[in-house]
C-alpha cells in the first residue's frame, strides 16, 4: 500500500535531539546527506539543475574506498540517512550497488534517484533488498516528449518503462518493503502527457507518481484532477499545489534548513543540492579535510551566513523547514501553553 508522504518540516518532530541542538547553538549535524557517486549521466535533460549549476564540469566517479571513507564520516557526525543522487545519474557508478549495501551495513535508511535506464535483474535486486525508497525521473508520457526533454531516442522511452515495470515485478517476487516512486517535472511542454504517464505507471505497479514544476515554469497543470482520480489503495499521486505559487516570496532571513541536510557532490561538499559546481558555495573538499572539520568550520559558518536568497530557487524543499525553524529560534513567549 503506498501511503501519502509526510512534510518535510514534520519530519523535524521525530529528531528532536537535532532540533533542540539548532535552538541552542544554531547549528547541528545532517540527519540525512545526499551522496552523489558520480557527475556523469547518459541522459541530457533540458533544464537539469546540476549541468545548469557546473556540477557536470567534469566526469568523476567515487571509487568503493572513497565511497565508504565519506559514508563512515557522515555516519560518525549522526546521519540516519543517505541519498544517493546527484550531478549525474547514481548508475553510472559500477560501484554504486556496492555503496548501498555499504550504507545499508551501517544501521542507515538509503534513497536513490536515477533515471531508470540502467535498471538489471542484479542491482535491481541490491536495490529492493537495500533502498527505503526509489525514485525514477521520467518526466514524461510519450517517446515524443521523453525525446524532447531529455534529448535521448524514442525508443529508449518504451525501455525504461519496462525496466520499472520490471522492478516492480521483482519487488513483489522478493517482498521487498522498498517505496517505488516515478517523478514527473511539469511544464507546458510535458503537462499534456501527464494523464497517458499516471496510466503507464500505474500499470506499472509502482507505489506512487510525483508532479513538481520544473524550476521557471509553474503552469498550473489543467488535467491534474484526471490524474488524481486514477489513484487507489496501491497506487498514489503526489501534488501540492502550492509548488506552483510563482509570486511566492520568503519570509525568512536565513536558510536553516541546511543544518538538517548535507551535500556531497562527489568529493566536494556544498551548501544544498541546488548549489552543487557554485564555487561560493563550496564548503569544503573531503581529499583535503574530514568532513567533521568541513562541517564545524568558521568559513562553513561564514558561507552559510552570507546565503544569497537570489541565487536561490523560490519553492526549494526546505522552504517549509526554514518557515518553521524561523518561527522557533530566538525566544518565543508562553511556550508553556499549548
Amino acid at each position: 500500500m503506498a501511503n501519502s508522504p509526510i512534510s518535510l518540516h514534520k519530519k523535524l518532530f521525530y529528531h528532536p535531539e537535532r532540533v533542540s541542538s539548532f535552538l541552542k547553538t544554531g547549528s547541528t549535524t545532517p540527519i540525512t546527506w545526499e551522496l552523489d557517486p558520480t557527475n556523469n549521466c547518459n541522459h541530457d535533460c533540458i533544464g537539469c539543475y546540476a549541468k545548469g549549476a557546473g556540477g557536470r564540469s567534469n566526469n568523476e566517479f567515487l571509487r568503493l574506498e572513497e565511497a565508504r571513507s565519506y559514508v563512515d564520516q557522515a555516519f560518525d557526525l549522526g546521519a540516519k540517512a543517505i541519498n544517493l543522487t546527484g550531478g549525474g545519474d547514481p548508475m553510472m557508478n559500477r560501484s554504486t550497488p556496492e555503496i548501498i549495501s555499504y550504507i545499508k551495513s551501517k544501521g542507515m535508511d538509503v534513497g536513490l534517484i536515477t533515471n531508470g535506464s540502467l535498471f538489471t535483474p542484479e542491482n535491481s535486486k541490491v536495490i529492493l533488498e537495500n533502498c527505503t525508497w526509489v525514485r525514477i525521473s521520467l518526466d514524461s508520457g510519450s517517446p515524443k516528449v521523453f525525446s524532447q526533454i531529455r534529448r535521448r531516442p524514442e525508443k529508449e522511452f518504451w525501455l525504461i518503462i519496462d525496466k520499472i515495470g520490471k522492478l516492480a515485478e521483482t519487488k513483489r517476487k522478493i517482498k521487498s518493503n522498498c517505496t517505488i516512486g516515478v517523478g514527473f517535472l511539469t511544464s507546458q511542454q510535458t503537462i499534456p502527457d501527464m494523464v497517458e504517464f499516471t496510466k503507464l505507471m500505474k500499470a506499472s505497479f509502482v507505489d506512487y507518481v510525483e508532479f513538481r514544476p520544473f524550476h521557471g515554469d509553474y503552469t498550473i497543470p489543467h488535467n491534474i484532477e484526471d490524474c488524481l482520480s486514477l489513484q487507489s489503495k496501491e497506487f498514489k499521486v503526489h501534488y501540492n499545489s502550492f509548488k506552483y505559487n510563482k509570486d511566492y516570496k520568503k519570509k525568512y532571513c536565513k536558510c536553516h534548513g541546511q543544518n538538517f541536510s548535507g551535500i556531497i557532490n562527489v568529493h566536494k561538499v556544498y551548501v544544498c543540492c541546488h548549489m552543487r559546481g557554485i564555487d561560493k558555495y563550496e564548503l569544503g573538499d573531503l581529499r583535503e579535510k574530514s568532513l567533521e572539520k568541513i562541517w564545524n568550520s568558521d568559513e562553513r559558518k561564514e558561507i552559510v551566513d552570507n546565503i544569497d536568497f537570489k541565487d536561490c530557487i523560490a519553492l526549494c524543499k526546505l522552504d517549509l523547514v526554514n518557515r518553521t525553524l524561523s518561527e522557533l529560534e530566538g525566544e518565543p513567549e508562553h511556550v508553556n501553553f499549548v
